[in-house]
C-alpha cells in the first residue's frame, strides 16, 4: 500500500481531523433531514444519538487507520480489525443502553447508527483510505 501522502504522524492526524470534520458535516446533514421527517421526541433523540455514535466510532477508526497505514501492513490490518470491533462494540453498547428506555426509540437509534456508518464509510473511509 502506498502512504497517504504524509510525511509523518502529524500529517496523518491532520488528514484524520479533516476527514472527521467532513464526516461531521455528512452526519449533521443526514440527521437534520431525518429529524424533519419524524416528530416523536424519542425517535428524534434516537436518530441524533445513533448518528453521533456512528460519527465518533468512524472518526476514531479512520484516524487510527491513517496513523497505522504508514507503519506497515501488520499495523494497518490490526487497526482495520480494531475499527470493526470498535464499531460492533458501539452497536452492542447502543442496543444495551437503549433497551427499555422510554426516552429513546431503540429502532431509530440502531437504524440511524447503521445508516450513518454506511454514509460515513463512503464519506471518509473510502475517500481517504483508498489504495492509490
Amino acid at each position: 500500500m502506498d502512504s497517504i501522502g504524509s510525511s509523518g504522524p502529524s500529517d496523518a492526524l491532520k488528514t484524520g481531523a479533516r476527514a472527521a470534520v467532513e464526516g461531521a458535516v455528512v452526519a449533521a446533514l443526514g440527521t437534520a433531514v431525518a429529524v424533519q421527517v419524524f416528530a416523536a421526541p424519542a425517535v428524534v433523540f434516537g436518530v441524533e444519538a445513533g448518528a453521533a455514535a456512528a460519527w465518533a466510532a468512524s472518526a476514531v477508526s479512520a484516524v487510527w487507520l491513517m496513523w497505522a497505514r504508514g507503519r506497515g501492513m501488520r499495523s494497518f490490518w490490526w487497526a482495520f480489525g480494531g475499527g470493526m470491533a470498535l464499531r460492533a462494540g458501539v452497536l452492542a453498547t447502543l442496543a444495551l443502553w437503549g433497551f427499555r428506555r422510554v426516552a429513546v426509540s431503540l429502532d431509530a437509534l440502531l437504524i440511524s447508527y447503521v445508516f450513518a456508518l454506511l454514509a460515513l464509510l463512503l464519506s471518509f473511509d473510502f475517500r481517504y483510505l483508498r489504495v492509490r
